[in-house]
């Protein structure tokens, strides 16, 4: 088997781009990649999380995941079954990595050399850091805020129907 190098960006906001390189023997398992990638960015890696194969323009193809949420198996393939060497093939071979559906961390995941195994190495490796990543919870305090805005809407929606209608106190006084 070989040494495949990925190169993985972390899509966020911030202005300073981070990723991080990631050597791993091609004939682990994607569940291996996907627990790099947590450990590389500093995530607890207990949230659900897929992979997609991807073309030129970073579009979603078959998915890889850690259980089939949809209940539709034809085209989903399981993380701890599928060795990455089934998978990627070629050189610059993109891929798509989705964590937590709920804050929807997405990394964009490219192959970017291949190399025969090292033998002093002991795989998964990250080989390089460039920039600071965020943290998990940072999306999770960004949902948070939008829920308080949300709320506060609501809050004044309702306030709206009491001034033109009154109190619902008593559904009894209303000729219905």
């Amino acid at each position: 088997m070989k040494e495949f190098k990925f190169r993985v960006l972390i899509d966020t906001l911030e202005e300073e781009n981070a990723f991080r390189d990631i050597a791993i023997d091609s004939s682990f398992t994607f569940d291996k990649l996907h627990e790099a990638i947590n450990e590389a960015f500093d995530f607890k890696g207990d949230q659900v999380a897929s992979f997609y194969l991807s073309n030129e323009d970073w579009d979603k193809g078959q998915e890889i995941g850690l259980m089939d949420m949809t209940g539709e198996s034809d085209d989903f393939v399981e993380m701890e079954s599928t060795l990455i060497s089934e998978k990627v093939e070629e050189m610059n071979q993109k891929l798509l990595y989705v964590y937590d559906f709920l804050s929807m961390w997405c990394f964009f995941v490219e192959l970017v050399e291949i190399n025969n195994l090292d033998s002093s190495k002991t795989y998964p490796v990250t080989e390089l850091i460039y920039g600071d990543a965020p943290s998990e919870e940072s999306k999770q305090i960004e949902m948070v805020d939008d829920l308080d805005f949300m709320l506060d809407e609501e809050d004044d929606l309702y306030g709206d129907i009491e001034d033109e209608f009154g109190s619902f106190e008593n559904i009894d006084d209303y000729d219905l």
